[in-house]
């Protein structure tokens, strides 16, 4: 598993600390909740694992359900 540090501004913050009070995630401290919905929007829009080719080329893109740079929404 990798780290990744970023910022969030304070109101997507209070979201965050919303939502999983919402959820009722007492459970959960406000890093792993934000990870947890990481990786479900992750899930959510690239369901297959990435696969590359030998000169690093992504060749199931074909998979991803997003929105792609440059594209309405």
């Amino acid at each position: 598993m990798r780290e990744i540090t970023f910022y969030l501004s304070e109101t997507d913050i209070d979201r965050l600390f919303a939502i999983k009070e919402l959820q009722g995630r007492d459970d959960l401290t406000c890093n792993d909740f934000a990870r947890q919905l990481l990786e479900g929007e992750l899930y959510r829009l690239c369901p297959a694992s990435p696969k590359y080719n030998e000169s690093g080329e992504l060749i199931n893109a074909d998979r991803y359900r997003g929105a792609r740079h440059g594209e309405n929404n």
